[in-house]
């Protein structure tokens, strides 16, 4: 006699209940209980307060196996980076404490395992980006996150230090390079960014470069060309997607 299908819908949630969700849960870790939102914004409070091995103890338990890289870039290390931010003075003489902080911030980014990145194994990428940070003392933590999300995505990266306007046109003129990426920090003036991206096209080997900027959401106005960008985005975790995007777009022609 067939089945029913109550009967066969029965059957299939029994299987489930017993086999498939205990072989997920053995495999990928048993799924939080909605704590995630809240757990992620009480580290992101306090990440820069505490010392430095327990900030990464706290996110090596977060992100088993490289697994919730993203969410924790997302939610713990650029909310992190903002609040710290947000609490000091930029025009304070001493940035003793705060610089200090974010070089905490970066140390916890750099200490996340990533399961996406590409393994050694795999083809070389075909996309070359030359990145600079505008920062006027050390680059922050929303560039080292852009760096992060490049190198998943397997972008051949060349990082300039700060202060490396004159060293990323001497790059830009030396090597090819598909993407220039300037993270541009709060307190930026145009007139210094337009310098910078104007220089970089007339240095750079690559008469086609597209020149693109990300920093904090409403930190650069809405029309690009107003500091001679190609784009920008206001989401580090994006500049990898933007730069792909649109590199994409100029290949197919579809871009000028």
């Amino acid at each position: 006699m067939p089945l029913t299908a109550a009967r066969r819908g029965a059957l299939l949630a029994n299987v489930a209940a017993q086999l498939l969700v205990p072989a997920l849960a053995a495999r990928f870790g048993a799924p939080r209980a909605g704590t995630w939102r809240s757990d992620a914004a009480a580290l992101a409070g306090t990440l820069a307060d505490g010392t430095l091995a327990d900030g990464i103890a706290a996110l090596a338990a977060l992100n088993p196996d490289g697994h919730m890289f993203r969410p924790i870039c997302r939610d713990i290390i650029l909310p992190a980076a903002d609040a710290l931010r947000r609490r000091y003075d930029p025009t304070e003489f001493d940035q003793t404490e705060r610089l200090a902080k974010v070089w905490q911030l970066r140390m916890c980014l750099l200490s996340l395992d990533d399961a996406e990145v590409p393994g050694s194994g795999e083809p070389a990428s075909m996309n070359t980006a030359l990145t600079l940070s505008g920062a006027l003392d050390m680059p922050s933590v929303e560039h080292g996150v852009a760096l992060r999300f490049f190198d998943r995505a397997g972008w051949d990266v060349c990082d300039v230090p700060s202060h490396g306007a004159e060293e990323a046109r001497d790059s830009a003129h030396d090597r090819t390079f598909d993407v220039a990426w300037i993270s541009i920090e709060p307190g930026a003036q145009e007139a210094d960014i337009r310098a910078t991206v104007e220089g970089l096209r007339r240095a750079s080997r690559n008469a086609a470069i597209l020149v693109l900027g990300g920093g904090l959401p409403g930190q650069v106005p809405g029309d690009a060309s107003a500091l001679a960008l190609d784009g920008f985005t206001g989401s580090a975790i994006e500049a990898a997607v933007i730069s792909e995007t649109a590199l994409r777009l100029r290949r197919a022609g579809l871009r000028d």
